[in-house]
């Protein structure tokens, strides 16, 4: 299989891009990397595996043209699904990270599914961690299909968050058995607020996002007041990451009395997740 990411770091805010990158590594046979043009992420792209002939870097112009919901980044995915060589192809965003306990369900999956003319896609369980590498949100997005079956026929839709078929006609998918662990919320306050306001002016526009956001102070924003205890283990090619980044969540954001089943915003995120409240 090839692996894929796309990297445009002008936002200024921290996502562990290297060891996302080496995740990906001991599964693909080649693993091409998406950046927008002149960018400074450059070197910490090459410096994920330095002369290892696998690494393909393209740079790209991203024209992000007018906000809507985040369509420069499916256009940049696109265009690494195209210079991908291999039948299948693994992506991963930045803040996205493998676990080395999941490689053998990957391999087994694709093993199976491979051949299955019936298939398209294989889905991971996604670990999103909030606030900080202890805590994780149950309320965010369970499932999204990170291998897809590179025949021409899928397509990167929307943000990029997923995958779609170009006839139109359902995506056929199975589970992969394997997680990707999340940490794109996994941020200091200052960080968080920067993060958010970024993400709210690519798909709303830098009007609406500062209306919304830029009063609010940095330690009130995120969920980690209805996140959970991560009791787990880290991928390996974090443990460096973590720790030389280490902060402490702000009581205001911290899960009542460690549980957010205390806490009222988990019942009403859970409504919003099923629709039944209106999101922001």
């Amino acid at each position: 299989m090839s692996g894929c990411t796309i990297v445009r770091s002008a936002a200024g805010f921290q996502y562990p891009l290297v060891e996302s990158l080496r995740s990906q590594l001991p599964l693909v046979a080649e693993l091409v990397a998406v950046v927008h043009r002149g960018d400074a992420a450059l070197e910490q792209v090459r410096a994920a595996a330095p002369g290892d002939p696998r690494l393909v870097v393209v740079e790209s112009d991203w024209d992000e043209g007018p906000p809507g919901r985040g369509a420069v980044l499916a256009r940049q995915t696109n265009v690494a699904l195209a210079r991908c060589r291999h039948p299948w192809v693994l992506y991963l965003q930045a803040d996205e990270v493998l676990h080395e306990d999941d490689y053998g369900a990957i391999r087994a999956a694709l093993a199976r599914y491979e051949r299955a003319t019936d298939v398209d896609a294989l889905s991971f369980r996604f670990l999103h961690f909030e606030g900080s590498y202890g805590l994780v949100n149950l309320l965010r997005y369970r499932r999204q299909c990170r291998l897809v079956r590179n025949d021409g026929r899928l397509e990167s839709v929307r943000d990029a968050a997923g995958f779609g078929r170009k006839d139109g006609r359902r995506l056929r998918t199975r589970a992969s058995g394997a997680r990707v662990f999340h940490y794109g919320w996994a941020l200091p306050p200052q960080e968080l607020k920067a993060k958010t306001l970024a993400l709210a002016a690519l798909y709303h526009g830098g009007e609406a996002a500062v209306g919304r956001w830029g009063t609010v102070a940095p330690e009130q924003l995120g969920g980690a007041d209805v996140a959970f205890r991560w009791r787990g283990r880290h991928p390996a090619v974090m443990r460096d990451w973590i720790a030389r980044r280490r902060w402490a969540v702000p009581a205001a954001r911290r899960p009542p009395l460690g549980t957010p089943l205390l806490n009222p915003r988990f019942y009403g995120g859970w409504l919003r997740k099923w629709g039944i409240l209106r999101r922001w």
